[in-house]
């Protein structure tokens, strides 16, 4: 079975161009991976939002609400912060 990892780039303010040549990279390789025949390592996934964070603030509301309260907190923060 494959085992996954996340990393998380921090672009610091008025640096995307800098960034940009690496994330061009990683895209191409996003768009390279043949998940019927994958390479030794891929990348498989990728989100131009901060991940770590979206998951930070799903698990306080699963923490901090029950039932329909913590689903309407969770739509509210995948409303804030959409997948890319």
């Amino acid at each position: 079975m494959p085992k996954h990892f996340t990393v998380v780039y921090t672009v610091a303010d008025g640096q995307q161009e800098a960034f940009e040549t690496q994330l061009n990279q990683i895209h191409e390789s996003m768009k390279a991976y043949d998940p019927q025949n994958p390479p030794a390592w891929g990348v498989s996934a990728m989100s131009r939002d901060n991940e770590i964070q979206r998951l930070e603030l799903i698990e306080q509301a699963l923490d901090n609400f029950h039932g329909s309260d913590a689903t309407d907190e969770i739509q509210d923060i995948l409303g804030k912060h959409p997948v890319c």
